[in-house]
Protein backbone atom coordinates (compact mmCIF):
# COMPACT_ATOMS: atom_id res chain seq x y z
CA UNK A 1 0.00 0.00 0.00
CA UNK A 2 1.31 3.18 -0.83
CA UNK A 3 1.84 6.10 1.78
CA UNK A 4 -0.89 8.11 0.61
CA UNK A 5 -3.54 5.29 0.80
CA UNK A 6 -2.18 4.62 4.09
CA UNK A 7 -2.27 8.59 5.26
CA UNK A 8 -5.94 8.50 3.76
CA UNK A 9 -7.03 5.15 5.55
CA UNK A 10 -5.68 6.58 9.13
CA UNK A 11 -7.57 9.59 8.57
CA UNK A 12 -10.77 7.73 7.07
CA UNK A 13 -10.37 5.52 10.37
CA UNK A 14 -9.66 9.01 12.94
CA UNK A 15 -13.04 10.76 11.14
CA UNK A 16 -14.92 7.29 11.75
CA UNK A 17 -14.15 7.15 15.28
CA UNK A 18 -14.81 11.05 16.21
CA UNK A 19 -17.95 10.90 14.91
CA UNK A 20 -18.55 7.81 16.85
CA UNK A 21 -17.20 9.35 19.73
CA UNK A 22 -19.53 12.32 19.61
CA UNK A 23 -22.65 10.48 18.99
CA UNK A 24 -22.97 7.36 20.63
CA UNK A 25 -19.11 7.03 22.92
CA UNK A 26 -15.83 4.80 21.79
CA UNK A 27 -15.18 1.31 23.68
CA UNK A 28 -11.68 1.10 25.79
CA UNK A 29 -10.09 -0.43 22.58
CA UNK A 30 -11.45 2.21 20.22
CA UNK A 31 -10.65 5.16 22.53
CA UNK A 32 -7.07 3.84 22.98
CA UNK A 33 -6.82 3.80 19.02
CA UNK A 34 -8.37 7.46 18.41
CA UNK A 35 -5.52 8.53 20.85
CA UNK A 36 -2.85 6.51 19.40
CA UNK A 37 -3.70 8.16 16.24
CA UNK A 38 -3.81 11.66 17.48
CA UNK A 39 -0.71 11.58 18.93
CA UNK A 40 1.15 9.95 16.01
CA UNK A 41 -0.58 12.68 13.52
CA UNK A 42 0.59 15.44 16.52
CA UNK A 43 4.36 14.64 16.11
CA UNK A 44 5.05 17.00 13.54
CA UNK A 45 4.56 20.23 14.60
CA UNK A 46 2.85 21.48 11.40
CA UNK A 47 -0.65 19.24 11.26
CA UNK A 48 -1.12 17.85 7.95
CA UNK A 49 -4.33 15.99 7.07
CA UNK A 50 -3.11 14.90 3.75
CA UNK A 51 0.00 13.74 1.68
CA UNK A 52 0.34 17.51 0.44
CA UNK A 53 3.31 18.97 2.08
CA UNK A 54 4.86 22.23 2.81
CA UNK A 55 8.03 23.26 0.88
CA UNK A 56 10.99 22.41 3.60
CA UNK A 57 12.20 25.54 3.78
CA UNK A 58 9.38 26.75 4.91
CA UNK A 59 8.31 24.75 7.23
CA UNK A 60 11.89 24.98 8.51
CA UNK A 61 11.77 28.39 9.42
CA UNK A 62 8.05 27.51 10.99
CA UNK A 63 8.90 25.37 13.25
CA UNK A 64 12.51 26.77 14.14
CA UNK A 65 10.48 30.02 15.03
CA UNK A 66 12.69 32.02 12.32
CA UNK A 67 9.28 33.82 10.72
CA UNK A 68 8.99 37.33 11.85
CA UNK A 69 6.67 36.65 14.28
CA UNK A 70 8.77 34.84 16.73
CA UNK A 71 8.59 36.57 19.71
CA UNK A 72 5.91 39.03 19.11
CA UNK A 73 4.45 40.38 21.96
CA UNK A 74 0.84 39.84 20.58
CA UNK A 75 1.25 35.83 19.70
CA UNK A 76 -0.63 34.03 22.48
CA UNK A 77 1.42 31.56 24.42
CA UNK A 78 -0.04 27.86 24.95
CA UNK A 79 1.54 24.30 25.02
CA UNK A 80 1.50 24.58 21.03
CA UNK A 81 3.48 27.21 18.69
CA UNK A 82 0.99 29.40 17.57
CA UNK A 83 2.49 30.42 14.50
CA UNK A 84 2.49 26.45 14.04
CA UNK A 85 -0.95 26.33 14.56
CA UNK A 86 -1.61 29.49 12.03
CA UNK A 87 0.55 28.02 9.60
CA UNK A 88 -1.03 24.60 9.89
CA UNK A 89 -4.86 25.66 9.17
CA UNK A 90 -3.35 28.37 6.30
CA UNK A 91 -1.91 25.08 4.63
CA UNK A 92 -4.63 23.29 4.84
CA UNK A 93 -7.03 25.99 3.93
CA UNK A 94 -4.97 26.36 1.03
CA UNK A 95 -5.17 22.79 -0.13
CA UNK A 96 -9.18 22.84 0.15
CA UNK A 97 -9.02 25.55 -2.09
CA UNK A 98 -7.40 23.48 -4.56
CA UNK A 99 -9.34 20.36 -4.16
CA UNK A 100 -12.98 22.68 -4.51
CA UNK A 101 -11.66 23.90 -7.73
CA UNK A 102 -9.48 20.74 -9.67
CA UNK A 103 -11.64 18.36 -7.79
CA UNK A 104 -8.51 16.67 -6.31
CA UNK A 105 -4.94 17.37 -5.19
CA UNK A 106 -3.12 15.50 -7.62
CA UNK A 107 -1.62 18.51 -9.11
CA UNK A 108 -0.28 19.59 -5.69
CA UNK A 109 1.13 15.94 -4.34
CA UNK A 110 4.30 14.27 -4.73
CA UNK A 111 7.83 15.36 -3.92
CA UNK A 112 8.40 18.07 -6.41
CA UNK A 113 4.82 20.22 -7.57
CA UNK A 114 6.04 22.87 -8.42
CA UNK A 115 6.32 22.69 -11.83
CA UNK A 116 2.83 21.56 -12.10
CA UNK A 117 1.34 24.16 -9.80
CA UNK A 118 3.65 26.72 -12.36
CA UNK A 119 2.27 25.77 -15.34
CA UNK A 120 -1.21 25.90 -14.13
CA UNK A 121 -0.96 29.22 -13.01
CA UNK A 122 0.93 30.51 -16.34
CA UNK A 123 -1.96 28.63 -18.14
CA UNK A 124 -4.88 30.33 -16.17
CA UNK A 125 -3.10 33.45 -16.49
CA UNK A 126 -3.13 33.68 -19.97
CA UNK A 127 -6.60 32.59 -20.27
CA UNK A 128 -8.07 35.21 -17.75
CA UNK A 129 -5.60 37.79 -19.96
CA UNK A 130 -7.32 37.10 -23.33
CA UNK A 131 -11.11 37.31 -21.68
CA UNK A 132 -10.33 40.49 -19.33
CA UNK A 133 -8.35 42.14 -22.39
CA UNK A 134 -11.73 42.63 -24.47
CA UNK A 135 -13.25 43.73 -20.92
CA UNK A 136 -10.29 46.13 -19.57
CA UNK A 137 -12.12 49.14 -18.47
CA UNK A 138 -15.68 47.62 -17.74
CA UNK A 139 -13.52 45.12 -14.91
CA UNK A 140 -11.41 47.88 -13.75
CA UNK A 141 -14.79 50.19 -12.91
CA UNK A 142 -16.52 46.59 -11.66
CA UNK A 143 -13.80 46.10 -8.95
CA UNK A 144 -13.90 50.09 -7.74
CA UNK A 145 -17.56 49.70 -7.46
CA UNK A 146 -17.66 46.71 -5.40
CA UNK A 147 -14.82 47.07 -3.04
CA UNK A 148 -16.86 50.78 -2.40
CA UNK A 149 -19.81 48.82 -1.56
CA UNK A 150 -18.56 45.99 0.33
CA UNK A 151 -16.59 48.07 2.38
CA UNK A 152 -18.60 50.86 2.61
CA UNK A 153 -16.59 53.34 1.72
CA UNK A 154 -18.34 56.94 2.44
CA UNK A 155 -18.97 59.00 -1.00
CA UNK A 156 -16.44 61.92 -1.93
CA UNK A 157 -14.03 60.03 1.13
CA UNK A 158 -11.52 58.66 -1.65
CA UNK A 159 -10.45 59.00 -5.13
CA UNK A 160 -9.43 55.14 -6.96
CA UNK A 161 -7.07 54.64 -9.93
CA UNK A 162 -7.40 51.05 -10.95
CA UNK A 163 -6.13 49.30 -14.05
CA UNK A 164 -5.37 45.60 -15.27
CA UNK A 165 -1.97 45.22 -16.69
CA UNK A 166 -1.99 42.24 -18.79
CA UNK A 167 1.74 40.95 -19.27
CA UNK A 168 3.46 44.28 -18.02
CA UNK A 169 6.37 43.67 -15.31
CA UNK A 170 5.59 46.05 -11.89
CA UNK A 171 7.98 48.02 -10.30
CA UNK A 172 8.13 47.70 -6.29
CA UNK A 173 5.39 49.95 -5.13
CA UNK A 174 6.28 53.38 -3.48
CA UNK A 175 7.39 52.91 0.02
CA UNK A 176 7.80 49.05 -0.29
CA UNK A 177 11.33 47.91 -0.15
CA UNK A 178 13.08 44.91 -1.42
CA UNK A 179 15.28 44.58 2.20
CA UNK A 180 15.06 46.39 5.55
CA UNK A 181 16.55 49.45 6.21
CA UNK A 182 19.22 49.37 8.56
CA UNK A 183 19.89 52.14 10.91
CA UNK A 184 22.90 53.19 12.82
CA UNK A 185 22.46 53.32 16.83
CA UNK A 186 23.07 57.05 16.79
CA UNK A 187 20.10 56.98 14.31
CA UNK A 188 17.76 55.14 16.43
CA UNK A 189 18.65 56.74 20.00
CA UNK A 190 18.62 60.68 18.42
CA UNK A 191 14.64 59.42 16.74
CA UNK A 192 13.27 57.90 19.64
CA UNK A 193 14.87 59.59 22.82
CA UNK A 194 12.92 60.80 25.88
CA UNK A 195 15.30 62.62 27.92
CA UNK A 196 12.48 64.06 29.74
CA UNK A 197 11.91 60.79 31.76
CA UNK A 198 15.43 59.90 31.72
CA UNK A 199 18.56 61.16 32.58
CA UNK A 200 21.19 58.22 32.42
CA UNK A 201 22.84 57.12 29.44
CA UNK A 202 22.05 53.65 29.66
CA UNK A 203 18.59 54.09 30.88
CA UNK A 204 17.82 56.28 27.84
CA UNK A 205 19.37 53.36 25.42
CA UNK A 206 17.68 50.66 26.55
CA UNK A 207 14.39 52.57 26.50
CA UNK A 208 14.86 53.87 22.64
CA UNK A 209 15.53 50.66 21.00
CA UNK A 210 12.87 48.64 23.39
CA UNK A 211 10.29 51.11 21.94
CA UNK A 212 11.35 51.32 18.54
CA UNK A 213 11.27 47.17 18.59
CA UNK A 214 7.90 47.67 19.94
CA UNK A 215 6.61 49.86 16.81
CA UNK A 216 8.02 47.83 15.00
CA UNK A 217 6.56 44.93 15.72
CA UNK A 218 2.87 46.95 16.30
CA UNK A 219 3.80 47.59 12.42
CA UNK A 220 4.08 44.28 11.98
CA UNK A 221 0.90 43.11 12.86
CA UNK A 222 -1.13 46.24 11.78
CA UNK A 223 0.80 45.15 7.71
CA UNK A 224 -0.22 41.47 8.72
CA UNK A 225 -4.12 42.32 8.98
CA UNK A 226 -4.24 44.69 5.90
CA UNK A 227 -2.94 41.92 3.77
CA UNK A 228 -5.53 39.71 5.48
CA UNK A 229 -8.16 41.89 5.01
CA UNK A 230 -6.81 42.17 1.17
CA UNK A 231 -6.50 37.74 0.88
CA UNK A 232 -10.15 37.46 2.15
CA UNK A 233 -11.58 40.64 -0.01
CA UNK A 234 -10.21 39.32 -2.69
CA UNK A 235 -12.42 36.57 -2.73
CA UNK A 236 -15.28 39.28 -3.45
CA UNK A 237 -15.32 38.40 -7.24
CA UNK A 238 -18.36 35.91 -6.39
CA UNK A 239 -20.33 38.78 -5.58
CA UNK A 240 -20.66 39.81 -8.94
CA UNK A 241 -20.62 36.52 -11.05
CA UNK A 242 -23.73 37.25 -13.00
CA UNK A 243 -21.98 40.24 -14.39
CA UNK A 244 -18.80 37.91 -14.94
CA UNK A 245 -21.41 35.56 -16.65
CA UNK A 246 -22.35 38.08 -19.37
CA UNK A 247 -18.30 38.76 -20.42
CA UNK A 248 -17.63 34.90 -20.34
CA UNK A 249 -19.25 32.04 -18.53
CA UNK A 250 -15.32 30.58 -17.77
CA UNK A 251 -14.27 33.64 -16.17
CA UNK A 252 -15.47 32.44 -12.72
CA UNK A 253 -13.51 29.08 -12.87
CA UNK A 254 -10.98 30.33 -13.90
CA UNK A 255 -10.34 33.55 -11.25
CA UNK A 256 -11.21 30.25 -8.93
CA UNK A 257 -8.87 27.92 -9.84
CA UNK A 258 -6.04 30.62 -10.04
CA UNK A 259 -6.73 32.00 -7.09
CA UNK A 260 -6.44 28.84 -5.42
CA UNK A 261 -3.20 27.64 -7.53
CA UNK A 262 -1.39 31.35 -6.43
CA UNK A 263 -2.52 31.32 -2.53
CA UNK A 264 -0.77 27.42 -2.49
CA UNK A 265 1.91 28.83 -3.87
CA UNK A 266 2.78 30.80 -1.05
CA UNK A 267 3.25 27.16 0.74
CA UNK A 268 5.26 25.12 -1.59
CA UNK A 269 7.87 28.00 -4.12
CA UNK A 270 11.01 27.73 -2.10
CA UNK A 271 12.67 31.32 -0.78
CA UNK A 272 9.73 33.02 -1.98
CA UNK A 273 11.15 36.48 0.16
CA UNK A 274 13.95 36.15 -1.85
CA UNK A 275 12.17 36.27 -4.82
CA UNK A 276 10.43 39.17 -3.72
CA UNK A 277 13.61 40.94 -2.64
CA UNK A 278 14.87 40.72 -6.08
CA UNK A 279 11.98 42.67 -7.53
CA UNK A 280 10.40 39.04 -8.95
CA UNK A 281 7.21 37.70 -9.33
CA UNK A 282 5.00 40.57 -8.70
CA UNK A 283 1.27 40.32 -10.11
CA UNK A 284 -0.21 43.34 -8.28
CA UNK A 285 0.80 46.33 -6.53
CA UNK A 286 -1.04 49.60 -4.42
CA UNK A 287 -0.21 52.52 -3.02
CA UNK A 288 -1.69 55.70 -1.85
CA UNK A 289 -1.01 59.32 -3.24
CA UNK A 290 -1.74 61.48 0.03
CA UNK A 291 -1.15 65.07 -2.51
CA UNK A 292 -4.63 64.81 -3.88
CA UNK A 293 -7.89 65.79 -2.55
CA UNK A 294 -8.93 63.28 -1.36
CA UNK A 295 -6.37 60.88 -1.52
CA UNK A 296 -6.39 58.64 -4.56
CA UNK A 297 -6.07 54.85 -3.65
CA UNK A 298 -3.38 53.54 -7.26
CA UNK A 299 -3.80 50.06 -7.65
CA UNK A 300 -2.02 47.64 -10.38
CA UNK A 301 -3.09 44.20 -11.03
CA UNK A 302 -2.84 40.77 -13.67
CA UNK A 303 -6.60 39.98 -13.10
CA UNK A 304 -9.93 41.31 -11.73
CA UNK A 305 -9.85 39.03 -8.22
CA UNK A 306 -6.15 41.03 -7.57
CA UNK A 307 -6.83 43.99 -8.86
CA UNK A 308 -9.49 43.92 -6.00
CA UNK A 309 -7.30 42.75 -3.72
CA UNK A 310 -4.82 45.60 -4.28
CA UNK A 311 -7.94 48.15 -3.77
CA UNK A 312 -8.57 46.76 -0.66
CA UNK A 313 -4.87 46.81 0.83
CA UNK A 314 -4.30 50.19 -0.49
CA UNK A 315 -7.54 51.31 1.37
CA UNK A 316 -6.64 49.52 4.73
CA UNK A 317 -3.16 51.14 4.34
CA UNK A 318 -4.34 54.54 4.67
CA UNK A 319 -6.95 53.13 8.03
CA UNK A 320 -3.37 51.22 8.95
CA UNK A 321 -1.06 54.39 8.72
CA UNK A 322 -2.61 55.71 11.95
CA UNK A 323 -0.61 53.24 13.44
CA UNK A 324 2.40 55.02 13.27
CA UNK A 325 4.64 57.05 15.76
CA UNK A 326 3.55 60.69 15.20
CA UNK A 327 6.69 61.86 14.97
CA UNK A 328 7.51 62.01 11.34
CA UNK A 329 11.11 60.61 11.64
CA UNK A 330 9.81 57.79 13.82
CA UNK A 331 7.50 56.81 11.57
CA UNK A 332 9.68 57.00 8.76
CA UNK A 333 11.97 54.54 10.33
CA UNK A 334 9.28 51.93 11.34
CA UNK A 335 8.28 51.63 7.91
CA UNK A 336 11.87 51.54 6.71
CA UNK A 337 12.19 48.68 8.74
CA UNK A 338 8.72 46.70 8.31
CA UNK A 339 7.44 47.68 4.78
CA UNK A 340 8.90 45.07 2.56
CA UNK A 341 8.35 42.89 -0.35
CA UNK A 342 10.07 39.85 1.70
CA UNK A 343 8.12 40.69 4.86
CA UNK A 344 4.86 40.89 2.52
CA UNK A 345 5.40 37.04 1.91
CA UNK A 346 4.65 36.35 5.21
CA UNK A 347 2.06 38.72 6.05
CA UNK A 348 0.11 37.11 2.78
CA UNK A 349 0.66 33.63 4.33
CA UNK A 350 -0.64 33.86 7.61
CA UNK A 351 -2.52 37.53 7.50
CA UNK A 352 -5.74 35.80 6.59
CA UNK A 353 -5.54 34.38 9.60
CA UNK A 354 -5.07 36.94 12.25
CA UNK A 355 -7.65 38.81 9.74
CA UNK A 356 -10.36 36.43 10.44
CA UNK A 357 -9.92 36.21 14.48
CA UNK A 358 -10.28 39.73 14.03
CA UNK A 359 -13.19 40.20 12.84
CA UNK A 360 -14.62 37.49 14.54
CA UNK A 361 -14.17 39.87 17.47
CA UNK A 362 -16.92 42.64 15.36
CA UNK A 363 -20.28 43.06 16.71
CA UNK A 364 -23.28 41.29 14.32
CA UNK A 365 -24.28 45.04 13.63
CA UNK A 366 -21.03 45.72 11.76
CA UNK A 367 -21.68 43.56 9.32
CA UNK A 368 -24.89 45.89 8.58
CA UNK A 369 -25.03 47.64 5.13
CA UNK A 370 -25.66 50.94 7.00
CA UNK A 371 -22.61 50.37 9.20
CA UNK A 372 -20.09 48.91 7.63
CA UNK A 373 -18.15 51.87 7.29
CA UNK A 374 -17.48 51.69 11.20
CA UNK A 375 -15.65 48.96 10.30
CA UNK A 376 -13.04 51.57 8.87
CA UNK A 377 -13.27 53.46 12.06
CA UNK A 378 -12.78 50.28 14.38
CA UNK A 379 -9.91 49.40 12.74
CA UNK A 380 -8.24 53.21 12.89
CA UNK A 381 -8.85 53.34 16.43
CA UNK A 382 -7.11 49.67 17.45
CA UNK A 383 -4.07 50.77 15.32
CA UNK A 384 -3.85 54.05 17.44
CA UNK A 385 -3.62 52.35 20.97
CA UNK A 386 -0.37 52.57 22.25
CA UNK A 387 1.60 49.95 21.67
CA UNK A 388 1.30 48.35 25.35
CA UNK A 389 -2.54 47.98 24.81
CA UNK A 390 -2.45 47.21 21.19
CA UNK A 391 -0.57 43.81 22.30
CA UNK A 392 -2.73 43.44 25.00
CA UNK A 393 -5.76 43.43 23.58
CA UNK A 394 -4.51 41.94 20.07
CA UNK A 395 -3.35 39.01 21.92
CA UNK A 396 -6.85 38.22 23.51
CA UNK A 397 -8.74 38.36 20.11
CA UNK A 398 -6.24 35.83 18.68
CA UNK A 399 -6.47 33.43 21.34
CA UNK A 400 -10.14 33.90 21.34
CA UNK A 401 -11.06 35.52 25.02
CA UNK A 402 -14.39 37.15 25.25
CA UNK A 403 -12.52 39.91 26.75
CA UNK A 404 -11.08 40.76 23.33
CA UNK A 405 -14.83 41.15 21.97
CA UNK A 406 -15.98 42.82 24.81
CA UNK A 407 -13.44 45.48 24.29
CA UNK A 408 -14.07 45.73 20.68
CA UNK A 409 -17.71 46.10 21.63
CA UNK A 410 -16.86 49.39 23.84
CA UNK A 411 -15.09 50.61 21.27
CA UNK A 412 -17.30 50.60 18.62
CA UNK A 413 -20.24 52.11 21.24
CA UNK A 414 -17.78 54.82 21.40
CA UNK A 415 -17.67 55.28 17.88
CA UNK A 416 -21.69 55.36 17.06
CA UNK A 417 -21.46 58.05 20.35
CA UNK A 418 -19.16 60.39 18.71
CA UNK A 419 -20.60 59.99 15.19
CA UNK A 420 -24.10 60.88 16.36
CA UNK A 421 -22.14 63.65 18.27
CA UNK A 422 -20.75 64.73 15.04
CA UNK A 423 -24.36 64.06 13.18
CA UNK A 424 -26.00 66.85 15.88
CA UNK A 425 -23.21 69.18 15.74
CA UNK A 426 -23.45 69.83 11.90
CA UNK A 427 -27.74 69.67 11.74
CA UNK A 428 -27.61 72.44 14.87
CA UNK A 429 -23.53 73.97 14.47
CA UNK A 430 -20.87 74.41 16.84
CA UNK A 431 -18.24 76.06 16.71
CA UNK A 432 -15.99 74.29 19.24
CA UNK A 433 -16.59 71.03 17.91
CA UNK A 434 -13.43 69.05 17.99
CA UNK A 435 -13.00 66.34 15.64
CA UNK A 436 -9.89 64.98 16.82
CA UNK A 437 -12.49 63.14 19.39
CA UNK A 438 -13.31 60.77 16.73
CA UNK A 439 -9.99 59.22 16.43
CA UNK A 440 -9.49 60.18 13.23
Amino acid sequence: MSLNLKMEKVLRVKNNLETKLVNEGLTKKENNLLNEIRTSLKEAPIDYEGPERMEPGIERKITTQQTPYAGHPAMPKGDRDFIELVASKRFKDSVDKVRRYLGDTAPIQGRNPLMNLMMMVMGGLQKISSIESQNKEYLEKLAVKLVVKELGVPPGSLQFDAKLVHGQAMSSAEGMRQEPEQFEEEDIKSAFKNADEHTEELMDFVDEFEKFNLEKAKRKLINSLIQGAAFKGGHMYVLVDKELNKLNPELLNLYGVSQALMEHLYWVYPDMEQMAASGGGQLGQSEVDETTDPPTVKARAATFPLLIHELIKGIYEIFGTHGLPDDPRQAEMVMGSEDTLPSEIWDSRLGPVFWEKFVDAYPDELFEEDKKHIQHYLFIRFSRLNAEEFFKIAKLILQGNPEGNKFIKRMVDEIIQDLKKEDYEEDYGDDDLDLSSLGL
